[in-house]
């Protein structure tokens, strides 16, 4: 014991003596030792939505810097209402720089992620600061901040949003909240309107708000955490609310409440169309979110390997206040802990900061729109608010107790050490695709995406190895998946790749439980997917189905009375993939085709390829009808583009003049 005094002694007085060297060397430290514990997880791949994000959109595939593929960049998103083209801009950087290697795709979101750290770090510094003005020394301040940091950048939920790619999305727009968080919180607390404060203020609002919002919409967030700040911690630094303050506060409540309105009464209730598509009502899903939220706060403070994972379809939804049970406890669970963070904001700031801060960072993802239910990148600005409630312990009066300050300086670095061995393990799992899918499929055996991923990693090796007991695990796992979930898709059409990989026939049961799942069960957007797939692989020759059999399939999922006139449009799109390249039927492709039209008029590139159809067909008149009808629409750059090459094509067949 008194040797362990003894070397808080020295450290001490090292710091005192060398106060930035010692700074500089920790931190930088502290950064490499980052690196180190993800390194392994960069070699892994692409998965999940990468593809539909980053693999396929054309535009970022970035050849060659000009105005027009920037464009093509900034208009290729396909995620969220505002397409997030700033995150787009960065991921068509990555392939113009390295082409679609997943490793320095991953790299650049590491730095990203150091780069958030040291934010974390000076955010922080000004917030206990805030919390505490007559803090003793500047150093203990700047000793709970770099405690708050660490704990987060190390904090083993923060793996998916490094090393799964499209998440940049979230830290990248997380690093524009914090950045402009910096810079409000500094100007207030320096006060006054000099030149360096209308700067930080016009950079914070007009700047950096505007690229988190277009990296990620959570990025509005910023207006919630600046009123938290505002509201509890400024408050306790000015020794009151100023003019300024209420009327933000003011003015964002009534935003608040007219979006309220909007959603509730409004063209808004559209938002909320999506719950359509899901297994979920609206009421479970915010019944099943409270829940959620303790399931988020134990695997940021209790982090343990088989708790995680990419996926968390297998949580149970809340129908109702008591089934299960546990969905009650929660409600009244974060009903104390908001009360006990408002009582708490006069005597300790900083806790009642740190638990408000979590619940803002939640209030958008983790409430009434008609997402996913649990993801844990959703905890990558919110799990701050968790450290920060850590980071207040520093700073209880007992801590001048030489034994009760050793106590908790060895707590935080156990705590600290923990969670840097957690995240080096999951992040060594994410760096090889096999063992990252087998694992979680074996954590998470209740999950149905996790069973179907790591049978469909079996398949692509059997395709590579043929090997018999690939694909027999592939199989094993497939029919997991369909005792899971009796609407799900497909793991039965694994199954009956797996057959054709056997170059055996394909199996009838398998395929007429496959016609009656899209016959009957209800449909979601992901059945668009198995749809897609379905025509791909007939296509490819990797799905040994006849052409009667394929015609069934998509007679009956076009048939299914859940679909929209969207959901049909799209299936008879595939469907036309399937006659147009795999059979070479042009007239039932172009029929088919007419229908998707019918069913869709909003969808550009169906109207494009039936006008490519018409060509080639031989049917002018047609194709000047969709023609001078594309005209009269508004059309992406994209779209337009593919509109001029079919125009080009006409000009050169002398059906249109080159001036059209």
């Amino acid at each position: 014991m008194g040797a362990l005094f003894c070397l808080e002694s020295r450290v001490k007085k090292l710091i005192k003596n060398y106060p930035f060297a010692a700074r500089f060397v920790v931190g930088c430290a502290l950064l490499l030792l980052g690196v180190a514990i993800y390194w392994p997880g960069l070699s892994g791949g692409f998965f999940f939505d990468d593809s539909v994000n980053i693999l396929e959109p054309a535009g970022v595939q970035l050849k060659s810097i000009s105005r027009e593929s920037l464009l093509n960049v900034w208009e290729s998103g396909v995620g969220g209402p505002l397409r997030r083209p700033v995150s787009m801009l960065t991921f068509a950087a990555n392939y113009y720089l390295s082409g679609f290697s997943p490793f320095f795709f991953k790299l650049t979101n590491l730095l990203i992620h150091c780069g958030n750290a040291v934010l974390v770090y000076f955010l922080s510094l000004f917030l206990v600061r805030a919390a505490s003005p007559s803090i003793d020394r500047l150093h203990s301040a700047r000793l709970i901040a770099a405690v708050v940091a660490a704990l987060w950048a190390f904090n083993p939920i923060q793996v998916t949003s490094v090393l799964y790619v499209v998440q940049r999305m979230t830290s990248l727009s997380s690093m524009f909240v914090l950045m402009a968080l910096i810079l409000h919180i500094w100007a207030r607390q320096r006060q006054g309107w000099s030149w360096a404060n209308v700067a930080c203020y016009v950079a914070a609002w007009g700047v950096l708000l505007p690229l988190a919002v277009l990296s990620k919409e959570t990025g509005i967030l910023y207006l919630l955490y600046v009123a938290a700040y505002e509201a509890l911690l400024r408050r306790n630094f000015a020794g009151g609310l100023d003019r300024s303050a209420k009327l933000y506060l003011v003015l964002l409540g009534l935003a608040c409440l007219g979006l309220l309105l909007y959603l509730g009464l409004g063209p808004g209730l559209g938002l909320l169309g999506g719950y359509r598509d899901r297994a979920f009502t609206l009421t479970e899903r915010v019944l099943s979110e409270f829940r959620i939220i303790w399931a988020y706060i134990g695997l940021i403070l209790m982090p343990s390997l088989p708790n995680f994972g990419l996926y968390h379809d297998d949580f149970v939804v809340s129908t109702g206040m008591l089934k299960p049970i546990g969905t009650v406890f929660a409600i009244l669970g974060l009903v104390i802990l908001g009360a006990f963070a408002w009582f708490a904001r006069i005597r300790a700031p900083i806790v009642s900061f740190g638990v408000f801060w979590f619940l803002v960072g939640h209030s958008l993802e983790s409430t009434i729109f008609p997402l996913e239910l649990m993801h844990e990148h959703r905890n990558y600005l919110p799990s701050l608010g968790i450290m920060l409630v850590i980071g207040a312990v520093l700073t209880s009066k007992r801590m001048a107790e030489p034994k009760f300050r050793l106590l908790i300086s060895g707590g935080i670095l156990a705590l600290f050490f923990y969670f840097a061995l957690i995240t080096h393990l999951r992040a060594d799992l994410y760096g090889d695709d096999f063992r990252r899918t087998q694992i979680e499929a074996d954590y998470r055996s209740e999950s149905v995406r996790s069973q179907y991923e790591a049978g469909a990693l079996r398949v692509n090796m059997y395709n590579q190895h043929r090997a018999q007991i690939l694909a027999g695990f592939a199989d094993k796992y497939f029919k997991r998946v369909n005792e899971l979930d009796p609407t799900y898709k497909l793991g039965l059409v694994g199954m009956l790749q797996l057959d054709c990989l056997y170059d055996r026939s394909a199996r009838a049961e398998v395929f007429e439980e496959l016609k009656r799942r899209l016959e009957d069960g209800k449909w979601i957007p992901f059945d668009r997917t198995v749809m897609h797939g379905i025509a791909e692989m007939a296509n490819e020759g990797t799905i040994c189905l006849s052409r009667e059999q394929i015609d069934e399939l998509f007679a009956v999922a076009v048939g299914n009375r859940y679909t929209s006139s969207e959901d049909r449009s799209v299936i008879r799109s595939d469907y036309v993939l399937y006659l147009w390249l795999g059979q070479k039927d042009y007239v039932a492709a172009r029929n088919v085709l007419a229908k998707a039209v019918a069913d869709n008029e909003d969808d550009v590139l169906n109207r494009i390829n039936l006008l490519q159809l018409s060509r080639l067909q031989g049917d002018k008149k047609g194709a000047l009808t969709l023609l001078a009808d594309l005209q009269r629409r508004r059309l992406s750059r994209q779209d337009r583009a593919l509109v001029q090459d079919v125009i080009n094509e006409l000009a050169a067949q002398g059906v249109v003049s080159n001036g059209l």
